[in-house]
Formats: structure tokens, C-alpha cells, sequence
């Protein structure tokens, strides 16, 4: 006679198979995913340093050219004599401040060092070098090489490596565009790889992380361990690295394999440099944490995959016996579609208290879930309105900084700031296009009368009425200003010649005598008019001719509009 299964070896059987299987496939995705995903992290940390390093180098590098470009404007440089002290005490301020700078000198236009920090090269020529030449006619920077004349002059390198340097170089040109000389810098190298080295420090040092400089020929610039291999013929780099971004596993020249990224050195400078930023860690240190995770998931499924056996067979058990009361009550929810009351028997009551046990967390954990939510709205909300105090405040304080409280125009200290910058820009530029900016200055007539006749507030009613007019009547790139007093000011910007000037200023003039003014009536303005000159260094030249101007249409009656040319008194 065949053997039958019993109902609980069966149940235990289907049951122990079903969990087994469902935690075998379950199990088994989760920890691909958790592989895969922990993997890309490493991925990510390693890519994190090669750009993160990429983006500091390539922004020092555009702070330090920006800084010698701006060096070589300075107004000492341009107008004053190269080789005064001026010009050394300015050299050794920023060589105080940047302790990048081996070397910063002044040279003239046939490469005689004029000016240096400490003295160093003064007299010696440079003309030869290639900053120097390329300098003579850009802003330059130039690519990593060894100290020349700087060699002997220079302590050695702490651990006994050449003197290298990064140079940048600027022409020193005089207002009409002549070259008066090259104003030059050499960075030492150390700084470059104490930047990269820095994106590395900030790393848990276990990781094994390292990054390397390499230049467009594929040669190592850094570190020196590997520069020195490469130097004398030994493979270093894997031949697959620099054909594209690339991303992932290579073996390099020690025949060890490590999780890679590169990211070249983005283009701020003038210079094509080509430096790419290499981030590898050893494979065998990238996968650590993923083999641990492993293990650590096979535990985990063997301790689980006994748990649910043990369940299986308990929950055979239980459930052989009350099959029948399983079967009726199946029965009444066929028929009465509504959840039954089960028995108070050993089995169903232990399923009602896991039903009561469960409907009572589900409930504790929503309404632990809405105070949650509560909280968190009010704290966002409260994040919000401090956020918008603080930009409130800054924006208070920006234009208590910059504006006329009574009229809320521009001030006096934000006008003559603005007037440096067109200033700068015209000289820079205004030969190129032809344009300059030009200067209104405007006086209310008679306005002593209007204070002495209608009081002190009117006057101020006037000025503010005065001041809209005036932001009523000009471009959207004009800046309006108060002056002083009853005076305000116009910066015209980017004016074909002196005709748009006098347009502009007759447009207010004729805007102020068609005007109503409260308990004044009728009120007429003076206006002075000039142009800038790039061949001017300070604006105040402008400013004096424009008032000039002002005057004189006073002296013509009021109400007038006089404009004064930059060749004139």
C-alpha cells in the first residue's frame, strides 16, 4: 500500500519549500542590489575626489591669474616709474599673503628685472624666458618646469626634489596701450600638489585613495614616486587611460587593479594646460566593504532560512488541527462577506492577538506618523521665515550701504564707486567700440527758496518727486544718484559721443519744467554735461568738468543745459 503524507508533513513541506525559495530570490536581489549599490559609492567617492581636486586646482589657478592680471592694471604699474618702491612694497604684500609665490618681479619692456620679492633677479635678464615673451602680449600661464635662475637662489625642496614652478606672466601697458613692461610670478609647484592633496586628506586614510596629475602627453607630474618610475621607462599608467572620461577598473603599471576616474582640469585659464586629475583606489580596498556585506548577507540568510523552517513546522502544526474550523469559517466568509469572529481556540486566539497586537502598532504608528509630519511642517515653515529674515536683513543693510534714505537713489560712496568701474571699463575697452560714459550733474533752481518759503518737509517732498522724474526719464542701464543736498547725478554708460549726452540731460530738463510740484507749483533745473576720456585714470576729472558745466548754465540764467568737453579747462 502507497505511503501517504500526513497533513502536517505536507503543510511543512510546502510551507519550509515556499519560505526557502522566497528568501532565496528575495535574498539574493537585495543583495545584488546592496552589492551593486555600496560598489557605485566607492565608484562615486573615488569620481568626488578626481573632480572635486580638478575644480579647486582649475579655480586657484584663474585666482592666480586674475590676481597678476589685476596687478599689471595697477595704477603704480601703469603710470608710475616700474622700478620704484612702490612697486617692490606692493610685489612683497602679496608674496606675504600668497606663500604660493616663489617670485614676483616687475621686468620692462626688454626683460631687465626691475623690481622682484626680496631683490632677487633685479637687474638679471629675462627676456629669453618664455613667460616673458608670451607675457609681452597676454595674460599667460604657463605649464610645470625647473627652476632656471631661480635655482641657486631658492632653499631646496624638503624632500630633495627639483624646484618646480608654475609661471604667470601679464603685460604692464600705459594709457595710450604702449607696452611699458611684463609684470611676472612664479608659483611653486608644492602649492599645486598641496591643493590635490588636500581633496585626498579630507578622506578617511584606510581608504587608500590617491590622486595624480598627468598632462596631456600622458606623462606624471605627481605624485614624484611615480613621475620618477615613469622617468625611467617603467610602465605606470594603463594604456586605456586617457582615450575618453573613463570609469571603472585598471590595471596599472604594478600590476595592481584599481577602481579609477579622471577629470580633466576645466578651461578658466588662458591657458590649455591639459592636466587631468587621475583618483584611483586599490580594488581590493574598494571591494572590502562589498565582500564584508557579503558575508554578512549569507549569515543573515542562513540564520533566517532556520527561523522560517522552524516556523514552517510550528505553523503545520497549528494549523493541521483546526482545519475544519478553518473550513467553516472560509464558509461563513463566502457567504456573509464580512471578517467572522473566530473561536476562542488555542490557535485563533493567538492569531486574533497578532491581529489586535498589529492593528494596534499600525495605529500607533500613524498617529506617531501625523505628529511627526506636524513637527516637520513647522520646523520648515520656521526655516523659511528665518531664511527670510536673514535675506530681508541683508537686503536692509545693502541698501541702507548703498542708497540716499530720503530719495532712494544711489549715494554719493555708491556713485563714485560706479564711476571707478566705468572708468576702468572704458579704458579697457572704450578705444575698442568707441563708446565712454558720460556724467549729468543736476541742480534744482532756486530750491534755498522752496526750504525758506514752504518749509523743510516740502523741499523733501520736492527732492523725492525730483528723484522719480529722474528714474522716469533715463535708460534702465543709467544710474541715478543724489549728489548732495539738492544736487543729484546721472552715469550715462556706453554714449556714442557728447549728442546722446545732451539729449539725455534736455529729456530731464524739460521733464522737471513740465512737472507740477505740490504747494511749489512750477520748479526748473541746471544741468551740466561732460564726457569721460579713457585716457583719464580718475573719474574725478569728470566729475569736476560736469560741475564746471553746472555752473556755467547756472551763470547762463537756469534752466539750461551746458556741455563741457574733456579737452576743455
Amino acid at each position: 500500500m502507497k505511503r501517504r503524507w500526513s497533513l502536517r508533513g505536507q503543510l511543512s513541506l510546502v510551507l519550509g519549500g515556499l519560505s526557502l525559495a522566497i528568501l532565496a530570490l528575495v535574498g539574493g536581489y537585495l543583495g545584488r542590489v546592496a552589492t551593486q549599490e555600496l560598489y557605485a559609492a566607492q565608484q562615486t567617492a573615488v569620481r568626488g575626489v578626481a573632480q572635486s581636486a580638478a575644480e579647486l586646482l582649475a579655480t586657484q589657478l584663474r585666482d592666480r591669474e586674475r590676481e597678476i592680471e589685476l596687478l599689471s592694471v595697477a595704477p603704480h604699474l601703469v603710470s608710475g616709474p616700474l622700478d620704484a618702491l612702490q612697486v617692490r612694497e606692493a610685489l612683497d604684500r602679496r608674496a606675504a599673503l600668497h606663500d604660493e609665490y616663489a617670485w614676483l618681479g616687475v621686468a620692462d619692456a626688454d626683460g631687465t628685472v626691475l623690481q622682484s620679492t626680496a631683490g632677487m633677479l633685479v637687474g638679471r635678464s629675462v627676456a629669453q624666458r618664455e613667460w616673458f615673451i608670451a607675457g609681452r602680449e597676454r595674460i599667460y600661464v604657463g605649464d610645470v618646469h625647473e627652476a632656471k635662475l631661480l635655482a641657486k637662489l631658492l632653499p631646496a625642496a624638503p624632500q630633495g626634489e627639483p624646484t618646480r614652478f608654475i609661471d604667470f606672466a601679464a603685460p604692464v601697458r600705459d594709457a595710450q596701450g604702449r607696452l611699458r613692461g611684463v609684470v611676472g610670478a612664479h608659483a611653486h609647484w608644492r602649492w599645486v600638489t598641496g591643493l590635490v592633496e588636500g581633496s585626498v586628506r579630507r578622506l578617511d586614510p584606510a581608504s587608500g585613495i590617491e590622486a595624480l596629475i598627468i598632462d596631456r602627453e600622458g606623462r606624471v607630474l605627481y605624485p614624484e614616486s611615480l613621475k620618477a618610475a615613469q622617468a625611467q621607462g617603467q610602465p605606470v599608467l594603463p594604456p586605456d587611460l586617457g582615450r575618453g572620461r573613463f570609469e571603472g577598473g585598471m590595471r596599472f603599471g604594478d600590476g595592481q587593479e584599481y577602481l579609477t576616474s579622471e577629470a580633466p582640469l576645466l578651461a578658466r585659464t588662458n591657458a590649455e594646460l591639459g592636466w587631468r586629475i587621475v583618483a584611483r583606489q586599490p580594488m581590493a580596498l574598494a571591494q572590502r566593504p562589498v565582500r564584508a556585506l557579503q558575508r554578512e548577507l549569507v549569515l543573515l540568510g542562513l540564520a533566517v532560512a532556520g527561523v522560517l523552517t522552524l516556523a514552517a513546522l510550528l505553523l503545520a502544526r497549528r494549523v493541521s488541527r483546526p482545519v475544519e474550523e478553518l473550513a467553516r469559517i472560509a464558509q461563513q466568509v463566502e457567504a456573509e462577506h464580512r471578517m467572522p469572529t473566530f473561536p476562542p481556540l488555542p490557535a485563533t486566539r493567538e492569531l486574533a492577538h497578532l491581529s489586535q497586537a498589529m492593528q494596534s502598532m499600525t495605529q500607533s504608528l500613524l498617529t506617531t506618523e501625523r505628529a511627526l509630519q506636524q513637527v516637520n511642517t513647522g520646523l520648515e515653515a520656521q526655516v523659511q521665515e528665518r531664511t527670510a529674515e536673514l535675506r530681508a536683513a541683508n537686503a536692509a543693510l545693502e541698501h541702507l550701504a548703498t542708497r540716499d534714505p530720503l530719495t532712494g537713489l544711489h549715494n554719493r560712496r555708491s556713485l563714485d564707486t560706479r564711476l571707478q568701474e566705468a572708468q576702468a571699463l572704458d579704458r579697457r575697452y572704450g578705444r575698442q567700440n568707441g563708446r565712454v560714459h558720460g556724467l549729468l550733474l543736476i541742480d534744482a533752481d532756486h530750491f534755498k527758496q522752496v526750504n525758506d518759503v514752504h518749509g523743510h518737509p516740502t523741499g523733501d517732498a520736492v527732492l523725492r518727486q525730483l528723484a522719480q522724474l529722474l528714474q522716469t526719464h533715463i535708460r534702465v542701464s543709467d544710474l541715478p544718484a543724489r549728489f548732495g543736498g539738492e544736487e543729484f547725478a546721472v552715469l550715462l554708460p556706453e554714449l556714442p559721443g557728447p549728442l546722446d549726452a545732451m539729449r539725455a540731460a534736455e529729456k530731464i530738463r524739460q521733464a522737471v519744467q513740465a512737472a507740477t510740484f505740490p504747494q511749489v507749483g512750477a520748479l526748473t533745473v541746471s544741468i551740466g554735461v561732460s564726457l569721460a576720456s579713457p585716457d583719464e585714470a580718475d573719474p574725478r576729472a569728470l566729475v569736476d568738468r560736469a560741475d564746471a558745466a553746472l555752473y556755467e548754465a547756472k551763470r547762463a540764467g537756469r534752466n539750461a543745459v551746458v556741455y563741457r568737453a574733456p579737452t576743455e579747462g
